[in-house]
């Protein structure tokens, strides 16, 4: 993605790690979150506010949520100003929260009638290396989807999978934190 602009929903701990990574890397970047709070850093760092998620999804190409749960990823995706009331084909959702597989596929598949493409990434590493870029990266998704996004995972993190397709990489994330 040459040039692209970013929403980002979801500026708690980690969140508002990665969205400050994209900012340092000069990336045109619209911000959300309940807390007005988490918002204004960034804005005075650059960013832009968005007054809703359905704002911020037609405002940008891509759109990135790191929200704390899936009943709150749906809520943010689903509601009528929601995520996506507005995106239109051609646009990008990446998913870097925690999430459940199969609710990462249902969304996927909500996403993917409006036209636009759907990847699930969550991060692992914590927020001490989200500030850095240092953090890892699994990535669920068509392979093409993953090409295009991949400058755009390589500033968030520097360990990056392509885990296979929309959900595997959310499978992963669960059996890690099982695991470890």
């Amino acid at each position: 993605m040459n040039n692209p602009t970013i929403g980002f929903i979801g500026l708690g701990n980690v969140g508002s790690q990665l969205a400050g990574n994209l900012l340092r890397h000069g990336i045109d970047l619209t911000v959300r979150d309940v807390d007005p709070e988490r918002v204004a850093p960034l804005v005075a760092r650059g960013a832009r506010a968005a007054d809703s998620p359905r704002e911020l999804a037609a405002g940008v190409g891509l759109v990135i949520t790191c929200l704390p749960s899936p009943a709150v990823s749906a809520q943010v995706m689903e509601r009528p100003d929601g995520v996506l009331a507005g995106l239109a084909r051609g646009k990008i959702w990446l998913e870097m929260s925690t999430t459940d597989p199969a609710e990462a596929r249902r969304l996927a598949a909500r996403v993917e009638e409006r036209g636009a493409i759907a990847m699930d990434c969550p991060v692992s590493g914590g927020c001490h290396r989200a500030a850095t870029g240092n953090i890892s990266i699994f990535a669920g998704g068509s392979r093409e989807a993953f090409e295009r996004v991949l400058p755009v995972l390589a500033i968030l993190g520097q360990r990056i999978l392509h885990t296979g397709p929309v959900g595997s990489a959310s499978m992963l994330k669960v059996l890690t934190n099982y695991l470890c």
